[in-house]
């Protein structure tokens, strides 16, 4: 018996617009504090709600999909 494959692609995955830091930091498996260095030094997309910053996983995903592999700090001043 041949096995489906079921895997969803990632661009169809629903995925909310923003991320907490923690959040990102426990998907792509770094700590918290590299995390908060990347947001500092601007090398994530980030949107400030209220007081504090947050992942913009909408523009970190469309940058991935079209191919983007290296996050430098600057790249999102």
């Amino acid at each position: 018996m041949e096995v489906e494959d079921l895997s969803i692609p990632f661009k169809h995955a629903l995925v909310p617009p923003v991320s907490s830091q923690a959040q990102f930091a426990s998907w792509v498996g770094v700590s918290d504090d590299t995390v908060r260095g990347w947001v500092e030094n601007r090398t994530l997309p980030t949107v400030k709600i209220g007081r504090q910053r947050f992942i913009c996983l909408k523009t970190y995903l469309q940058e991935v999909e079209s191919g983007k592999t290296i996050f430098n700090s600057g790249d999102y001043k």
